[in-house]
């Protein structure tokens, strides 16, 4: 009995021992809602030269380094849409992107949609050449999130292609043309 009470005595002393105190601390983080945004940069379309045949002329691959990023931190997806205007010389000379020869196109590989930092990354809806609507219409949704996907940052690179008959009645220099790109909320 002797041998028990020192044993459980040991035990309490060991106990009392390695009893610590512990405290509960809190802490605190404020966070701030950001915002959904796209970044595009200029398209550079390959020169041509007319001699009687159809041209297309096309962006390099992977010279159009854009981005989008989804910092609001809700959840609900978003997608992206496209439009441009016809390409004018600035003076008198346009390339109708709204006829069927013509037409000024977007393609964006799954593969070509990177995860900078975030969750799922958005899926293309352009994955072949898409012809790109002319302002003040549609405008094309060429890239989708859907609902808790697409939080975060993520590298896009489109290709373009222009269509050029051969018909065109164009004079020589540099075309241009306004190209929009919108991110716009909900999948």
């Amino acid at each position: 009995m002797k041998k028990r009470i020192i044993a459980i005595s040991v035990t309490v002393a060991l106990l009392a021992i390695s009893a610590v105190a512990v405290y509960a601390e809190t802490g605190s983080v404020t966070i701030t809602e950001g915002s959904l945004s796209v970044t595009a940069d200029d398209v550079t379309l390959s020169g041509v030269t007319l001699d009687g045949t159809d041209k297309t002329s096309t962006s390099a691959s992977g010279s159009n380094s854009w981005s989008a990023t989804d910092a609001r931190g809700t959840g609900v997806g978003w997608n992206l849409t496209i439009e441009a205007t016809d390409f004018s010389d600035g003076v008198d000379k346009t390339i109708d992107i709204s006829e069927s020869d013509q037409e000024f196109k977007i393609q964006l590989l799954d593969e070509n949609i990177t995860v900078t930092a975030g969750n799922t990354k958005p899926t293309s809806a352009v994955t072949s050449l898409t012809t790109i609507p002319t302002t003040g219409g549609s405008a094309l949704n060429f890239v989708s999130a859907a609902a808790d996907a697409g939080m975060g940052s993520y590298s896009i690179e489109p290709n373009f292609e222009l269509e050029i008959r051969a018909e065109t009645y164009v004079g020589s220099g540099t075309y241009t043309s306004t190209i929009t790109v919108s991110a716009v909320s909900g999948p």
